[in-house]
């Protein structure tokens, strides 16, 4: 089959991978002029399975309230895009009840691990060049009973395969030496040794290589304008570079996927979260932690890459708007400094790389991925805050059910269905 892709991020660019390995004709399509330079570029680095919940826990409300008007807060809401798409927020919150959230956090566990070791497999069977470290992952407590409760969050999804291993302070420290000058800050940690860590932009570029190497075409600095066809069908696909004919298509277009399924009929409940960070030169500097770091106080991720950091964190809800808001990055930057004074101080006149990038967050927290109800429509989105960890997984997915084939995990938890 001649199958499209549109949107050559990592999901994207892994769904064309898993296609063109099928022996499928793949064409993948993006506006940019070359890969990954969109939500895909600067992430967290991390591939954490451990780490999966969505984003609505019971009580995100009150958060949310209690974080009005703070310049540092992990979460800002502009009222102003809450009034203009008010359904995707209100779904949201209905889906931040407690039996809602730990179903919702079990099926992207689900997914994150099965993408946490299909990467792994990619990067073997291939031998992919990313930086990528099998280090596991510290997630770091300030109190006791957040502690607790991140303790029980990591026991409920053990039975997945995800392990993990409650840190005292004094072994946090021995586990990560980095953390030891700002030890009076930490009550414990909890290690997931089954993550791992690297650079999804040039994971991306390496896939999107192996897939031009194997047949694949990209079709890069392309808008797609539309999809052809209607409720009977989609029929190929309207570019500023002419039309694209295609037997099958698949939207991984993240925050834009939107966009281009409503004139089918099909409304996609996904907001695009705007999310920063930093990346800062290490160069000739001592005391960056080695082990990747989710600071669960602060909100924020710290990752080595080799001899660069990168600090990640932060949620916008502000629609299409990406500039670069220079107190919010800053506040990354700090945050992602202050369990570390002597590094914080080395890096104190060190240039920063601020980013910032649209996460495309469904209303629920799992991605959307498979059929459309519109026959020869697929969907590969709403992959939120874990789009590198779901990546190859969800490339799986999407892919078995396009070729009605049985699914290594069950994928009725991420189908566009389970809005209905």
């Amino acid at each position: 089959m001649r199958i499209a892709v549109v949107g050559a991020g990592v999901v994207g660019t892994s769904v064309a991978w898993e296609l063109t390995a099928r022996g499928h004709r793949v064409v993948l399509i993006d506006r940019a002029p070359e890969v990954a330079q969109e939500t895909s570029y600067a992430n967290g680095a991390q591939l954490h399975a451990g780490h999966a919940a969505p984003w609505n826990p019971p009580g995100v409300l009150f958060d949310a309230l209690r974080w009005l008007g703070r310049s540092d807060s992990p979460l800002r809401i502009h009222p102003g895009r809450v009034l203009r798409a008010p359904s995707w927020s209100l779904r949201f919150l209905a889906n931040a009840t407690s039996r809602r959230y730990r179903n919702h956090a079990r099926a992207n566990a689900r997914l994150a691990e099965y993408g946490v070791r299909s990467t792994r497999h990619w990067r073997e069977e291939l031998g992919l060049q990313f930086e990528g470290r099998d280090s596991g992952i510290l997630k770091l407590f300030d109190d006791p009973r957040t502690l607790e409760h991140g303790q029980r969050e990591a026991e409920a999804v053990r039975e997945l395969g995800i392990e993990h291993r409650l840190l005292t302070r004094d072994e946090a420290i021995e586990r990560e030496p980095a953390l030891a000058a700002g030890a009076d800050q930490l009550a414990g940690a909890i290690e997931f040794p089954g993550d791992g860590c690297g650079d999804a932009l040039l994971f991306t570029q390496e896939l999107a290589r192996r897939a031009t190497e194997h047949g694949a075409a990209l079709q890069l600095g392309t808008t797609v304008r539309r999809v052809l066809g209607g409720h009977a069908g989609a029929d190929g696909l309207e570019t500023d570079h002419g039309t694209v004919e295609a037997d099958q298509i698949v939207l991984a277009a993240g925050s834009y996927a939107p966009a281009l399924a409503r004139p089918l009929g099909i409304r996609l409940p996904i907001e695009p979260i705007k999310g920063y960070s930093v990346t800062l030169s290490l160069d000739g500097i001592e005391g960056a932690p080695n082990t990747p770091i989710i600071d669960d106080a602060r909100k924020v991720v710290v990752t080595r890459l080799g001899n660069r950091l990168r600090i990640a964190g932060k949620a916008e809800i502000c629609g299409f708007d990406t500039a670069l808001d220079e107190r919010r990055w800053r506040a990354v930057r700090e945050q992602g400094l202050s369990r570390f004074p002597g590094l914080a101080e080395q890096l104190a006149d060190a240039p920063s790389e601020p980013w910032a990038g649209l996460r495309p967050m469904s209303c629920d927290g799992p991605p959307i991925l498979g059929p459309t109800g519109v026959p020869r429509l697929h969907l590969a989105c709403g992959v939120g805050h874990l789009g590198w960890t779901f990546a190859a997984g969800s490339a799986r997915l999407v892919a078995d059910q396009l070729e009605g084939r049985t699914c290594d995990i069950d994928p009725a938890p991420y189908r566009f269905d389970r809005f209905r």
